[in-house]
Protein backbone atom coordinates (compact mmCIF):
# COMPACT_ATOMS: atom_id res chain seq x y z
CA UNK A 1 0.00 0.00 0.00
CA UNK A 2 0.90 3.81 -0.79
CA UNK A 3 1.49 4.32 3.64
CA UNK A 4 4.04 1.64 3.85
CA UNK A 5 6.39 3.69 1.38
CA UNK A 6 9.07 6.66 2.51
CA UNK A 7 8.50 9.79 0.20
CA UNK A 8 10.16 13.77 0.64
CA UNK A 9 11.06 14.39 4.16
CA UNK A 10 9.88 11.14 5.56
CA UNK A 11 12.00 11.76 8.04
CA UNK A 12 9.09 13.79 9.67
CA UNK A 13 6.50 13.93 7.39
CA UNK A 14 4.84 10.46 7.06
CA UNK A 15 1.74 11.36 4.59
CA UNK A 16 0.22 14.03 2.49
CA UNK A 17 -3.61 14.20 2.01
CA UNK A 18 -5.94 16.86 -0.56
CA UNK A 19 -9.59 16.72 0.29
CA UNK A 20 -12.06 18.86 -1.53
CA UNK A 21 -15.39 18.68 -0.43
CA UNK A 22 -18.00 18.52 -2.93
CA UNK A 23 -22.26 18.97 -3.28
CA UNK A 24 -24.42 18.43 -6.04
CA UNK A 25 -26.85 21.16 -7.17
CA UNK A 26 -30.32 20.61 -6.37
CA UNK A 27 -30.32 18.04 -3.66
CA UNK A 28 -30.18 18.77 0.02
CA UNK A 29 -27.13 17.57 1.79
CA UNK A 30 -26.45 14.27 3.27
CA UNK A 31 -28.05 14.61 6.51
CA UNK A 32 -31.06 15.96 5.22
CA UNK A 33 -31.68 14.02 1.68
CA UNK A 34 -34.12 11.23 1.03
CA UNK A 35 -32.99 7.86 0.58
CA UNK A 36 -33.89 7.68 -2.89
CA UNK A 37 -31.56 11.61 -3.28
CA UNK A 38 -28.83 9.04 -1.35
CA UNK A 39 -28.72 6.25 -4.22
CA UNK A 40 -28.72 9.28 -6.60
CA UNK A 41 -25.46 10.68 -5.36
CA UNK A 42 -24.04 7.09 -5.22
CA UNK A 43 -24.96 6.03 -8.58
CA UNK A 44 -24.07 9.66 -10.33
CA UNK A 45 -20.76 9.17 -8.89
CA UNK A 46 -20.13 5.74 -9.48
CA UNK A 47 -21.21 6.12 -13.35
CA UNK A 48 -18.48 9.11 -13.56
CA UNK A 49 -15.86 7.62 -12.55
CA UNK A 50 -16.69 4.01 -14.93
CA UNK A 51 -16.90 6.00 -17.41
CA UNK A 52 -13.39 7.35 -17.26
CA UNK A 53 -9.86 6.10 -17.61
CA UNK A 54 -9.73 6.06 -13.04
CA UNK A 55 -9.81 2.57 -11.88
CA UNK A 56 -11.47 2.83 -8.45
CA UNK A 57 -13.66 0.14 -6.68
CA UNK A 58 -17.43 0.50 -5.10
CA UNK A 59 -17.40 -0.48 -1.74
CA UNK A 60 -21.05 -0.39 -0.13
CA UNK A 61 -20.43 0.82 3.67
CA UNK A 62 -24.08 -0.26 4.70
CA UNK A 63 -22.51 -3.95 4.05
CA UNK A 64 -19.59 -3.99 6.00
CA UNK A 65 -19.07 -5.32 9.51
CA UNK A 66 -18.13 -2.73 12.04
CA UNK A 67 -14.67 -4.33 12.38
CA UNK A 68 -13.98 -3.47 8.47
CA UNK A 69 -15.24 0.33 8.92
CA UNK A 70 -13.11 0.94 11.59
CA UNK A 71 -9.83 -0.68 9.76
CA UNK A 72 -10.53 1.39 6.94
CA UNK A 73 -10.47 4.01 9.52
CA UNK A 74 -7.51 3.33 11.13
CA UNK A 75 -5.82 4.21 7.16
CA UNK A 76 -7.33 7.14 7.02
CA UNK A 77 -9.62 6.29 4.12
CA UNK A 78 -12.86 6.98 6.06
CA UNK A 79 -14.03 9.38 9.17
CA UNK A 80 -15.72 8.19 12.03
CA UNK A 81 -19.10 9.54 10.89
CA UNK A 82 -18.60 7.71 7.69
CA UNK A 83 -19.36 4.82 9.81
CA UNK A 84 -22.80 5.50 10.74
CA UNK A 85 -25.23 3.11 8.73
CA UNK A 86 -28.38 5.68 9.38
CA UNK A 87 -27.67 6.83 5.71
CA UNK A 88 -26.79 5.14 2.52
CA UNK A 89 -23.01 5.65 2.03
CA UNK A 90 -20.26 4.29 -0.25
CA UNK A 91 -16.47 4.92 -0.88
CA UNK A 92 -15.12 4.62 -4.39
CA UNK A 93 -11.29 3.34 -3.65
CA UNK A 94 -8.16 2.90 -5.78
CA UNK A 95 -6.40 -0.43 -4.97
CA UNK A 96 -3.45 1.43 -3.38
CA UNK A 97 -5.85 2.88 -1.12
CA UNK A 98 -4.46 6.19 -2.19
CA UNK A 99 -7.48 7.67 -3.96
CA UNK A 100 -10.97 7.51 -2.66
CA UNK A 101 -14.13 9.09 -2.87
CA UNK A 102 -16.25 9.30 0.07
CA UNK A 103 -20.09 9.70 -0.77
CA UNK A 104 -22.69 11.35 1.46
CA UNK A 105 -20.41 11.78 4.43
CA UNK A 106 -20.97 15.39 5.86
CA UNK A 107 -21.01 16.23 2.06
CA UNK A 108 -22.00 14.30 -1.05
CA UNK A 109 -18.70 14.04 -2.15
CA UNK A 110 -15.20 14.11 -0.38
CA UNK A 111 -12.58 13.62 -2.86
CA UNK A 112 -9.16 12.35 -1.21
CA UNK A 113 -5.91 11.82 -2.62
CA UNK A 114 -2.98 10.74 -0.60
CA UNK A 115 1.02 10.04 -1.25
CA UNK A 116 3.67 9.17 1.19
CA UNK A 117 5.91 11.71 2.61
CA UNK A 118 5.64 15.46 1.43
CA UNK A 119 3.95 15.79 -1.85
CA UNK A 120 0.72 18.07 -1.61
CA UNK A 121 1.09 19.07 -5.00
CA UNK A 122 0.72 15.80 -6.43
CA UNK A 123 -2.06 14.76 -4.15
CA UNK A 124 -3.49 18.46 -5.54
CA UNK A 125 -2.96 17.35 -9.38
CA UNK A 126 -4.52 13.98 -9.14
CA UNK A 127 -7.50 15.75 -7.05
CA UNK A 128 -8.39 18.01 -9.28
CA UNK A 129 -8.07 15.82 -12.41
CA UNK A 130 -10.85 13.65 -10.40
CA UNK A 131 -12.90 16.24 -9.79
CA UNK A 132 -12.93 17.32 -13.53
CA UNK A 133 -14.11 13.67 -14.11
CA UNK A 134 -16.91 13.88 -12.00
CA UNK A 135 -18.00 18.00 -12.58
CA UNK A 136 -18.30 16.52 -16.19
CA UNK A 137 -20.92 14.44 -14.92
CA UNK A 138 -22.78 16.48 -12.39
CA UNK A 139 -23.52 20.04 -11.85
CA UNK A 140 -22.00 21.68 -8.28
CA UNK A 141 -23.29 23.70 -5.95
CA UNK A 142 -21.34 26.79 -6.41
CA UNK A 143 -21.97 30.83 -5.71
CA UNK A 144 -20.10 33.46 -7.26
CA UNK A 145 -19.37 34.82 -4.17
CA UNK A 146 -18.80 31.98 -1.63
CA UNK A 147 -17.54 29.59 -3.94
CA UNK A 148 -18.28 26.07 -3.12
CA UNK A 149 -21.06 25.38 -0.87
CA UNK A 150 -21.14 23.10 1.77
CA UNK A 151 -22.58 21.41 4.48
CA UNK A 152 -19.73 23.19 7.55
CA UNK A 153 -19.81 26.68 7.04
CA UNK A 154 -15.78 26.38 7.53
CA UNK A 155 -15.23 24.18 4.31
CA UNK A 156 -17.15 26.74 2.10
CA UNK A 157 -15.25 28.54 -0.78
CA UNK A 158 -12.33 26.20 -2.33
CA UNK A 159 -13.68 23.44 -0.21
CA UNK A 160 -10.19 22.22 0.08
CA UNK A 161 -8.44 20.85 3.03
CA UNK A 162 -4.62 19.99 2.63
CA UNK A 163 -3.30 18.28 5.41
CA UNK A 164 0.15 16.41 6.37
CA UNK A 165 0.59 13.72 9.18
CA UNK A 166 4.07 14.50 10.94
CA UNK A 167 6.25 12.44 13.43
CA UNK A 168 7.27 15.61 16.17
CA UNK A 169 9.22 13.78 18.98
CA UNK A 170 11.67 16.23 19.87
CA UNK A 171 8.82 19.19 19.63
CA UNK A 172 6.77 16.76 22.65
CA UNK A 173 9.24 15.56 24.16
CA UNK A 174 10.85 19.12 24.82
CA UNK A 175 7.60 20.44 26.05
CA UNK A 176 7.23 22.69 22.72
CA UNK A 177 4.42 21.12 20.99
CA UNK A 178 2.06 23.54 22.38
CA UNK A 179 3.63 26.47 21.64
CA UNK A 180 4.01 24.89 18.39
CA UNK A 181 0.29 24.32 18.33
CA UNK A 182 -0.77 27.97 19.16
CA UNK A 183 1.54 29.29 16.74
CA UNK A 184 0.04 27.04 13.74
CA UNK A 185 -3.85 28.37 14.73
CA UNK A 186 -2.57 32.18 14.58
CA UNK A 187 -1.30 31.35 11.15
CA UNK A 188 -4.89 29.87 10.44
CA UNK A 189 -3.58 26.10 10.62
CA UNK A 190 -5.04 23.67 12.81
CA UNK A 191 -3.43 20.75 14.48
CA UNK A 192 -5.35 17.35 15.15
CA UNK A 193 -4.07 13.80 16.34
CA UNK A 194 -2.97 10.78 14.56
CA UNK A 195 -7.29 10.31 13.60
CA UNK A 196 -8.02 13.48 12.71
CA UNK A 197 -10.65 15.49 14.29
CA UNK A 198 -11.47 14.71 18.05
CA UNK A 199 -8.86 12.48 18.20
CA UNK A 200 -5.39 12.76 20.24
CA UNK A 201 -1.73 12.22 19.13
CA UNK A 202 -0.45 8.97 19.05
CA UNK A 203 3.10 8.15 18.70
CA UNK A 204 4.00 11.75 18.74
CA UNK A 205 1.75 11.92 15.25
CA UNK A 206 0.22 14.79 14.37
CA UNK A 207 -2.10 15.90 11.40
CA UNK A 208 -1.81 19.38 10.36
CA UNK A 209 -3.99 21.07 8.24
CA UNK A 210 -5.43 24.33 6.64
CA UNK A 211 -7.89 26.27 8.29
CA UNK A 212 -8.88 28.77 5.43
CA UNK A 213 -10.60 27.62 2.82
CA UNK A 214 -12.70 31.00 1.74
CA UNK A 215 -11.35 34.28 0.45
CA UNK A 216 -8.30 32.70 -1.56
CA UNK A 217 -7.27 30.69 -4.66
CA UNK A 218 -6.22 27.22 -4.16
CA UNK A 219 -2.71 27.90 -5.13
CA UNK A 220 -2.24 30.89 -2.54
CA UNK A 221 -3.94 28.34 0.50
CA UNK A 222 -1.14 25.50 -0.08
CA UNK A 223 1.50 27.78 -1.00
CA UNK A 224 1.14 29.12 2.50
CA UNK A 225 0.53 25.92 4.33
CA UNK A 226 3.76 24.27 2.59
CA UNK A 227 6.19 27.21 3.89
CA UNK A 228 4.44 26.44 7.22
CA UNK A 229 4.74 22.56 7.15
CA UNK A 230 8.85 23.64 6.27
CA UNK A 231 9.07 25.35 8.86
CA UNK A 232 7.49 23.10 11.49
CA UNK A 233 9.81 20.34 10.08
CA UNK A 234 12.86 22.56 10.40
CA UNK A 235 12.07 22.97 14.11
CA UNK A 236 11.83 19.75 14.77
CA UNK A 237 15.02 18.58 13.19
CA UNK A 238 16.78 21.26 14.71
CA UNK A 239 15.44 20.29 18.10
CA UNK A 240 16.16 16.69 17.38
CA UNK A 241 19.95 17.63 16.56
CA UNK A 242 20.27 19.90 19.89
CA UNK A 243 18.60 17.33 22.33
CA UNK A 244 21.21 14.56 21.22
CA UNK A 245 24.38 16.64 21.30
CA UNK A 246 23.07 17.89 24.76
CA UNK A 247 22.03 14.15 26.51
CA UNK A 248 23.51 11.66 23.89
CA UNK A 249 23.58 8.69 26.40
CA UNK A 250 20.30 9.14 27.95
CA UNK A 251 18.54 9.48 24.51
CA UNK A 252 20.50 6.73 23.32
CA UNK A 253 19.04 4.29 26.19
CA UNK A 254 15.66 5.46 26.14
CA UNK A 255 15.06 4.83 22.16
CA UNK A 256 17.06 1.47 22.49
CA UNK A 257 14.83 0.18 25.54
CA UNK A 258 11.80 0.62 23.46
CA UNK A 259 13.17 -1.04 20.50
CA UNK A 260 14.40 -4.13 22.99
CA UNK A 261 11.19 -3.84 23.89
CA UNK A 262 9.45 -4.45 20.83
CA UNK A 263 11.90 -7.18 19.31
CA UNK A 264 11.09 -9.22 22.77
CA UNK A 265 7.73 -8.20 24.42
CA UNK A 266 5.02 -11.70 24.41
CA UNK A 267 1.64 -8.72 25.03
CA UNK A 268 2.08 -5.53 23.52
CA UNK A 269 -1.13 -2.76 23.28
CA UNK A 270 -1.77 -0.89 20.69
CA UNK A 271 -1.04 2.52 22.72
CA UNK A 272 2.14 1.07 23.84
CA UNK A 273 3.18 -0.34 20.59
CA UNK A 274 2.25 3.03 18.86
CA UNK A 275 4.61 5.12 21.52
CA UNK A 276 7.56 2.10 21.40
CA UNK A 277 7.25 2.70 17.62
CA UNK A 278 7.89 6.25 18.01
CA UNK A 279 11.45 5.61 19.61
CA UNK A 280 12.38 3.29 17.43
CA UNK A 281 11.06 5.45 14.17
CA UNK A 282 13.08 8.61 16.57
CA UNK A 283 16.06 6.43 16.71
CA UNK A 284 16.18 5.70 12.78
CA UNK A 285 15.82 9.42 12.33
CA UNK A 286 19.31 10.17 14.32
CA UNK A 287 20.81 7.46 12.71
CA UNK A 288 21.01 5.26 16.22
CA UNK A 289 19.20 2.62 14.58
CA UNK A 290 20.70 1.54 10.68
CA UNK A 291 19.35 -1.74 9.97
CA UNK A 292 15.56 -0.74 9.85
CA UNK A 293 13.56 1.58 7.09
CA UNK A 294 10.79 3.99 7.16
CA UNK A 295 8.92 1.16 5.15
CA UNK A 296 9.34 -1.16 7.86
CA UNK A 297 7.98 1.27 10.70
CA UNK A 298 5.51 2.26 8.22
CA UNK A 299 4.22 -1.20 8.08
CA UNK A 300 4.40 -1.95 11.57
CA UNK A 301 2.45 1.43 12.78
CA UNK A 302 -0.84 0.02 10.67
CA UNK A 303 -0.35 -3.69 11.60
CA UNK A 304 -0.65 -2.48 15.61
CA UNK A 305 -4.34 -0.92 15.38
CA UNK A 306 -6.82 -3.02 16.91
CA UNK A 307 -9.22 -3.08 13.84
CA UNK A 308 -6.76 -3.96 11.39
CA UNK A 309 -5.41 -6.77 13.65
CA UNK A 310 -8.94 -8.27 13.71
CA UNK A 311 -9.16 -7.93 10.28
CA UNK A 312 -6.19 -9.47 8.93
CA UNK A 313 -5.79 -12.13 11.96
CA UNK A 314 -9.31 -12.77 12.62
CA UNK A 315 -8.48 -12.30 16.39
CA UNK A 316 -12.06 -10.62 17.86
CA UNK A 317 -10.50 -11.00 21.20
CA UNK A 318 -8.23 -8.39 23.49
CA UNK A 319 -5.95 -10.11 24.90
CA UNK A 320 -5.72 -12.56 21.59
CA UNK A 321 -4.67 -9.05 19.77
CA UNK A 322 -2.34 -7.99 22.11
CA UNK A 323 -0.23 -11.51 21.99
CA UNK A 324 -0.35 -11.58 17.93
CA UNK A 325 0.32 -7.44 17.91
CA UNK A 326 3.55 -8.40 19.84
CA UNK A 327 4.50 -11.46 17.40
CA UNK A 328 3.58 -9.24 14.16
CA UNK A 329 5.79 -6.46 15.80
CA UNK A 330 8.60 -8.47 16.16
CA UNK A 331 8.76 -9.97 12.65
CA UNK A 332 8.06 -6.69 11.08
CA UNK A 333 11.35 -5.06 12.71
CA UNK A 334 13.57 -8.46 12.77
CA UNK A 335 12.46 -8.53 8.71
CA UNK A 336 11.00 -11.73 9.07
CA UNK A 337 7.92 -10.70 7.93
Amino acid sequence: MWYTECGNECDVVLSSRIRLARNLKGIPFPARESEEEQNKVIDLCRKAVEDSEIKLSYIDMNAMKDYEKQAIAECHIISPQMMDDSIRRGVLLSDDNSVSILVNEEDHLRIQCMAPGFNTEQCMREANRIDDIIESHADYAFDSRFGYLTCCPTNMGTGMRASVMVHLPALTMSGNINSIIDSLSQLGMTVRGIFGEGSKASGNIYQISNQTTLGDTEENILERFEQVVTEVIDKERELRRRMYTSDKYKLEDRLMRSFGTLTNAVIISSSEAMNRLSDVRFAVELGIISNIGYSQLNEAMYEVLPANIIKKYNTADAGERDLKRAEVVREVLLGKK
